[in-house]
């Protein structure tokens, strides 16, 4: 845990030097051995128009320009350089996780997309086509098949969320995402009745998949998020935990868990620090984040890119294998 005295003494590191600071572990069967990381100049409130009069809600926050690459020191407060010993010790609650999927595994969803055209165009009609696919509950099969070597309890994985979403944008959740119910596995959820406008995009967020509370949020599963695009993406995140946010903050225990909510938390959390760095991460095609959405600020961007952004994200308990297994 962090507390306000030594966040304070460390403001000037913008990537606090934390022992259980949230780090970046890679699956040593991929090449990603070095992934590559930017940390933003803080974060702000001052939002330009999105494309297609995409608009924020009320308050909403984004990373402030310009990126920078971290310096060696920030670097290694971030990344864990080495595989883990052992799969018990991943920690869901602060670990991220960089893994690659082998093509053989994603070649049904990449075929339905390359043949709906929905990889270089992303419209309502394409998305809802994609789940009638005859080729869409296979894929998806063989997927959760693979997801075996990142579990790491017997519960079967929740398929959460497929999402297209335009290129260019400085992060790209929406209050409104399309979801895939279980156990079919193959059915979309959307209201049509919502009227695009409301559909705003929500800035750095926290997740409340398992509407934990407060105490307790850091049982939360985390969530396995696959590039399914033809371009890099990147999962922005803040590297606290909420709890190292509330102790940033200087919230006594009592107060903590019995006044507070997470929103609240965010919120104020980056109104006080508006210079903390959000952190970049890219995650290429073929590409997947393990994170814990539910305990940490986070969003995806598609900035830089041409194609739509692509994504199938899962909910579980999600780790990076040890070399071993």
């Amino acid at each position: 845990m962090i507390h306000k005295n030594n966040f304070t003494e460390l403001d000037q590191s913008p990537v606090l030097n934390l022992q259980n600071a949230i780090k970046i572990f890679c699956d040593v069967k991929s090449d990603i051995q070095s992934p590559q990381i930017w940390l933003s100049s803080g974060i702000t409130q001052e939002i330009k128009p999105e494309l297609n009069d995409l608009n924020y809600r009320p308050g909403a926050f984004v990373p402030k320009e310009p990126w920078r690459k971290p310096s060696p020191t920030e670097y290694c407060y971030l990344h864990a350089n080495k595989s883990l010993s052992q799969i018990v010790s991943w920690d869901s609650s602060l670990h991220i996780g960089l893994c690659s999927f082998p093509d053989r595994v994603l070649a049904p969803f990449i075929a339905i997309l390359e043949e709906l055209e929905a990889i270089s165009k992303a419209t309502l009609n394409e998305y809802k086509t994609i789940f009638r696919h005859p080729l869409w509950e296979n894929g998806l099969t063989e997927i959760i098949k693979h997801l075996q070597i990142y579990r790491l309890a017997y519960n079967r994985p929740e398929v959460i969320s497929f999402q297209v979403t335009q290129p260019g944008l400085k992060t790209v959740t929406p209050k409104v995402i399309s979801i895939i119910t279980q156990p079919e596995l193959k059915t979309a959820i959307k209201d049509d009745s919502i009227n695009p406008s409301e559909n705003l995009l929500l800035g750095m967020h926290l997740d409340g998949w398992d509407r934990e509370s407060l105490r307790l949020k850091y049982k939360s599963r985390n969530r396995l998020c696959i590039n399914l695009g033809r371009e890099d993406r990147f999962f922005l995140f803040i590297n606290l935990t909420l709890i190292d946010m509330l102790n940033a903050l200087g919230l006594p225990d009592k107060e903590i868990y019995e006044d507070y909510q997470e929103t609240y938390i965010r919120d104020e959390f980056m109104n006080r620090y508006p210079d903390y760095p959000v952190v970049k991460l890219k995650v290429a095609p073929g590409e997947a984040y393990i994170a814990p959405t539910d305990n940490l600020i986070h969003d995806g961007s598609s900035l830089g890119k041409q194609y739509p952004d692509i994504t199938l994200a899962f909910l579980g308990y999600f780790g990076i294998p040890s070399q071993q297994n």
